[in-house]
């Protein structure tokens, strides 16, 4: 997916949440868009199997930067909320096999989520400082590039795919003015990588191939930005 599309759908989604929120909007809700920027939290994604040369390696995603936009329809009690997230991570393998040899990044991951949230508010006796709770679904989009000389020979890169996910947090909003607020936000992502544990994945040519380590996937994001109201009552 290029990134002229990544941006087209995620205008798309937006565009699908506001509608759907009317009815927010109409109780006089306020439009916010919120850019961020944080810090991902990777785990291992792939454990290797092979009958030939038994043994368990795994290979992981290395923490990383992440980056995305927020638009939501809230209230004073909360409200929903449409999220974009990018990050990319390395690939490194751990505790190479017989035959492997002993290095670290061996390709690169990016991943695009797409998140539909609610929003929960808990008013505090200081009007312009707020925590929330968020929790929501959606997808992502895995972009996997391995480097070619750790492909089985003639092998296929691996492929993308579109994951469900769902998400959860808490986060805390305050009040610059009227129209602007900051927000920090912390969420843990689940990811259902449609693969077994005991399902090939991909292969190099040590005669090793590679699953999913887990059928849900874990990470974590740490998130901060600015929340712009564009409109509603004041």
């Amino acid at each position: 997916m290029s990134t002229l599309q990544t941006v087209r759908q995620a205008m798309l989604c937006a565009a699908a949440v506001l509608l759907a929120s009317a009815s927010i909007a109409k109780a006089q809700a306020q439009i916010e868009v919120t850019p961020f920027a944080g810090y991902y939290i990777a785990s291992d994604i792939y454990n290797t199997y092979s009958t030939v040369n038994p043994g368990t390696s795994t290979v992981e995603l290395t923490n990383s930067g992440l980056w995305g936009v927020k638009v939501a329809a809230v209230g004073f009690r909360g409200g929903l909320e449409f999220s974009y997230t990018r990050t990319g991570s390395d690939i490194k393998i751990n505790h190479p096999l017989q035959g492997q040899p002993p290095r670290g990044t061996i390709g690169r991951l990016e991943l695009d989520s797409y998140d539909i949230n609610f929003i929960g508010y808990q008013p505090t006796g200081n009007p312009r400082a707020v925590p929330y709770g968020i929790v929501g679904f959606g997808w992502t989009v895995t972009h996997p590039d391995v480097d070619s000389d750790f492909l089985d020979v003639g092998g296929p890169q691996p492929d993308s795919n579109t994951l469900f996910n769902f998400n959860f947090g808490l986060g805390f909003k305050l009040a610059m003015s009227e129209r602007l607020s900051t927000r920090i936000e912390g969420r843990w992502r689940v990811t259902d990588t449609h693969l077994t544990t005991d399902a090939g994945y991909w292969c190099d040519p040590y005669g090793y191939c590679y699953s999913y380590a887990t059928d849900w996937y874990n990470s974590g994001e740490l998130l901060a930005g600015f929340s712009f109201v564009l409109g509603g009552r004041h």
